[in-house]
């Protein structure tokens, strides 16, 4: 394991952008030495965010964020913005259940690069060249090739990397812990073409409890993997399984399951479920599961609407965990406006949010127009909303 001494420590304040309820702390600044290199490099640590939502500090390098450099270099082939967004920060949440926020600093994942997790994400074919290490199953053997593309769906979508490093003067700074996520497909898409180059498109519905299988076989082979790279002998890794959601569904699809692998290990031991799902407000599963949220919805909709005499578009999110409510995003979108009105509109609905609904979990609001986005508000329990209007 690399690990690097700490040669001073001083600090300084960045300047950040507005952030609602926040108290910016001092960060510190570590000048490190590579013990196997003569080159000082610096180290910064990114101020805390004092606020509801617990954000990790960041690791920067000679004060620059260093993006994986499989980030805009990886074909994944998630349906929909709202998994990919979904996924990412999941991963993140996920992680804070092993890798403190007081303790660890985020980095993004510098060991897997887009041409290894490429190769990675393609079928498994030992006689072509780069599909070896494929971890989608092997197309098989057949004429029909709608039949063998039915029965060997791509499962696997997307992995993505995440870098976990706790510090401090006494002991260095080091690498602390690896999160790996794999989305898995709940719906296969894909193609075929007739002897006439026309193209037929089809949908093939996976069985979630097959893909969960599958995928869990996959976190296994990339553990090997990674044991053999250089660095990653000895680090702790976790694993999470992301079940995607259909094409064009407005809600995330959700992890499923998580398996942590302690350091030097070579197998994941076990497995841990995790109940996590989304519900859109509203909608008829809304309605039967959560009927007196959608009741609220519907009366905080129906206000909105009186109050600025006109349709307004009103679309809610309901993040659940273990069945209970954890989060609440609400969406306005509306067409024509003065700025004026986006004013009071903000004002009306920040003095409607924690009456109608009378929840103890956060409240994001965003409203919108043709002209992007008009204004924020935030509500967390026994607070006052935070409020901005775009200018």
């Amino acid at each position: 394991m690399k690990k690097w001494n700490i040669l001073s420590l001083s600090f300084v304040i960045l300047l950040t952008g507005c952030i609602p309820a926040l108290e910016r702390s001092e960060e510190d600044v570590i000048i490190v030495e590579e013990t196997e290199e003569e080159e000082e490099q610096q180290y910064v640590i990114t101020p805390t965010i004092d606020s509801p939502d617990n954000f990790y500090r960041n690791v920067l390098r000679d004060g620059k964020y260093h993006r994986s450099e499989a980030r805009g270099n990886v074909a994944h082939a998630m349906e929909n913005r709202v998994d990919l967004n979904q996924f990412e920060m999941g991963l993140i949440e996920i992680a804070s259940g092993f890798y403190d926020q007081e303790d660890y600093y985020f980095q993004e994942g510098q060991h897997l690069d887009g041409s290894r997790i490429n190769s990675w994400l393609r079928r498994y074919d030992p006689d072509e060249d780069g599909n070896q290490f494929g971890l989608n199953p092997s197309l098989g053997d057949g004429d029909d090739d709608e039949e063998r593309m039915r029965s060997n769906p791509l499962v696997l979508s997307h992995i993505m990397e995440h870098n976990y490093f706790y510090g401090n003067e006494e002991e260095g700074v080091n690498l602390g812990g690896v999160v790996i996520g794999l989305s898995l497909r709940s719906v296969y898409y894909f193609r075929t073409v007739d002897e006439d180059g026309g193209y037929y498109f089809h949908e093939e519905p996976l069985d979630p409890e097959e893909t969960l299988e599958q995928g869990r076989e996959i976190a296994q082979e990339i553990l090997e993997r990674m044991r053999a790279m250089e660095g990653l002998e000895e680090v702790p890794i976790t694993f999470a399984l992301y079940q995607e959601e259909e094409r064009g569904s407005v809600a995330p699809g959700s992890f499923v399951s998580m398996g942590n692998v302690e350091s030097g290990q070579s197998e994941i031991q076990g497995w841990e479920s995790i109940n996590e799902d989304f519900i859109v407000f509203p909608s008829q599963r809304a309605r039967n599961d959560q009927p007196n949220l959608s009741s609220n919805f519907s009366q905080f909709r129906e206000e909105i609407e009186e109050f600025f005499d006109r349709t307004v578009g009103v679309v809610g999110k309901g993040r659940y965990k273990n069945d209970m409510l954890e989060e609440l995003k609400i969406e306005l979108n509306i067409q024509s406006h003065g700025k004026a009105e986006i004013i009071a509109l903000t004002q009306f609905i920040s003095g409607r949010v924690e009456s109608t609904f009378a929840t103890q979990v956060p409240i994001h609001i965003y409203v919108e127009s043709v002209n992007g986005p008009e204004s924020i508000i935030i509500q967390y329990a026994d607070q006052e909303p935070y409020i901005h209007i775009y200018k």
